[in-house]
Order: structure tokens, then sequence, then C-alpha cells
């Protein structure tokens, strides 16, 4: 089964194919000697193997890769039956004419055209099935192979990522004492990276949580500047924060694109608010910020489209037509209205 699953089946299947013809044409050979002399068993087996062959052949290149493997498992039984009422009419009607020896009210010379046709088209179906599952076998296992791979790849990708937030955490216990604000500093970076590294992973994660992000997120944006930053958060105070949940970064790519596009922290006027409420049918995440009057570099505007448009995809993927994406923009400022039904 190695050597098979190791992707050599192409050329155990033509040594099945040059098996099958030696044992055929032996066991024929034999029969049609038992009706005719040499010469003449010679040409009627001609005359069944230029019949016979293009019906193999059909059957294993055309018929089992068309219908079978695509599961069309009812054309594929109409389309062999078929294959094999019209080929053994076409020997009974035919081979009688050409050969005298055969007789189509002979009941041993119908007996043998039955079996002859029925093993020409099993024989190409059975391999040809079977080199299908041959190679579905072989790519499930290495598909299996694959996925143990990138869970070990995974596996190491956490424990790096591990071993730094335990340094961040010592960092920050060591600074505490003697740096407020570094201390701080790297709180909300340990923060941030815990949930960049393991809930981003999630299918869904706690509305509170996301939030807990932004305000981490903020928090930087704070520290970075020297100066007291126009954020203002406006998130309703509900148990429903903790129950419903959303894909991870929805609301935090908003943050993130509004905050860049605000230039915060190198306009003195710019500002990001945004506010969090419930209805009893949805949630809706409201934020909006000024446009600044100082130009993005190329590398944020593409940033912020790329940012939008994945973030759509998800939408879309999670939540269908259960979605409402409001977006207003003047010459001094642009919101976003996210509502999504719960």
């Amino acid at each position: 089964m190695d050597f098979l699953l190791n992707g050599k089946w192409p050329g155990v299947i033509t040594v099945q194919h040059l098996l099958f013809w030696m044992a055929f044409l032996g066991v024929s050979s034999y029969i049609y000697v038992s009706f005719f002399n040499i010469t003449e068993a010679a040409l009627a087996m001609l005359f069944m193997l230029a019949l016979n062959i293009p019906v193999y052949l059909l059957c294993f290149k055309k018929l089992v890769p068309e219908f079978y493997q695509k599961a069309r498992y009812g054309e594929y039984v109409r389309y062999t039956a078929s294959l094999f009422v019209i080929s053994s009419l076409i020997r009974i009607l035919v081979e009688p004419e050409l050969f005298s020896a055969f007789k189509s009210t002979d009941g041993k010379y119908l007996f043998m055209v039955y079996l002859m046709q029925a093993i020409i088209i099993l024989v190409p179906s059975m391999q040809g099935i079977s080199k299908y599952k041959l190679i579905a076998e072989r790519e499930l296992s290495a598909l299996s192979l694959r996925k143990k791979e990138a869970d070990m790849e995974l596996l190491k990708s956490k424990i790096n990522p591990h071993f730094l937030f335990n340094t961040l955490n010592n960092i920050y216990s060591h600074s505490y004492a003697t740096d407020g604000s570094s201390a701080d500093l790297i709180k909300q970076l340990s923060l941030l990276m815990q949930y960049t590294t393991y809930e981003i992973e999630k299918k869904t994660i706690p509305i509170e949580r996301e939030l807990q992000m932004i305000a981490a997120l903020s928090k930087l944006y704070q520290l970075k500047s020297n100066r007291k930053l126009n954020i203002v958060m406006n998130f309703e105070s509900s148990e429903l924060t903790a129950i419903v949940e959303i894909p991870p970064t929805i609301y935090l790519t908003l943050f993130e694109n509004a905050v860049k596009y605000s230039a915060l922290g190198r306009d003195e006027k710019a500002q990001v608010s945004t506010t969090l409420s419930f209805t009893p049918s949805a949630a809706e995440f409201t934020i909006s910020n000024s446009i600044s009057e100082k130009k993005l570099t190329d590398d944020a505007s593409n940033y912020r489209g790329a940012g939008l448009k994945v973030l759509k995809m998800i939408l879309d993927r999670e939540y269908g037509e259960k979605y409402e994406m409001k977006t207003d923009q003047n010459e001094t400022s642009y919101s976003s209205k996210l509502i999504i039904s719960i």
C-alpha cells in the first residue's frame, strides 16, 4: 500500500492492463481455436479485438473519470449498460455473417459473447475506480501529513510569543515602580500582542474583548504622544457586551482606520469619537473622525483600502444580509456605522 500511496500507481495500473490482456487473449485464443482452424480463429479474434479494445479504453478513460469520479453514478450505470448491450448486439449480428462457425442461435456462442463483453466492460471499470480511490487515499494521506505539519508550526509560532509575553510582563513589573508611563505602555502592548496572537484565530469573540483592545490601542496612541489626544469612547454599559460575539478585529479595524485618517498625534485638531449601543435586535457601532489637512502617505491609503476590503469580506461571510454598513463624509469629517443583527 505504501508503494501505491507514494504516487507510483501509474506503473501498477499499467501492469494490471498487461496482465489482463495477456490472460484475456490466452483464454480467448483457446476458445476461438475450438470453433475454427488457426487462420479463421486469428481473423475472428482480430474482429473481436477491433471492437473490444475501444470499448475497454472508453470505459477506463472516459466513463469512470467523467461520471463515476464526479459522483454521477446513475449516468455511469446507464452508459456502461448501454455499451454492453450495443457491443453485444454488434457481435451477435455481425460475427455470424463473417464467420460461419458462429451461430446467433447457439447458446454457447451467446454465452461466450455476453461473458466477454461483461468482462471487457467490468475489468477496466474496476481498474479505473481503484485508480480513483488510490489517488483519493494518497491525497488524503498527504493532506493529513500537511495538517500535522501545520499544527506543529502553529504550536511553535505560539511558543515564542508566549515567552515574549512573559518577558514583557517581567519588564512591566520592573518598570512599574520607576516609570509608570513606560510600564503602562508595556502593559497595553502586551495586551494587544496577546489579542493578535490568540484571539484573532477564533471565529468569534465577545464584543467586550474587542472594546478592551480598542481601549488598549487608544492608550498606546495616548502614551506615544506627548499631549492629550482627542479620543472619545462612549460604550453602552450592558451585559450584552459579554454575551454577543463578533468576528475579531471588526471594530478594531474601523478604529485603526479612523485614527490614521484623522492624523491623530500629528494634527492638533484631529479627533476620533466612537460609540456602541444596543437595540432589541442589533448592535450598533458608530465611529467618526476628522479629516486632516495633512496628506496621508500612499502606504497609509493602501492600508486603509486593504483593511476595509478584508472587513467587508468577513462581514459578508459571517452575516450575509444580516448587517448594514453606513458611511458619511463631508469636507471635515468621515463617519461609519456598522449595524449587526443579534
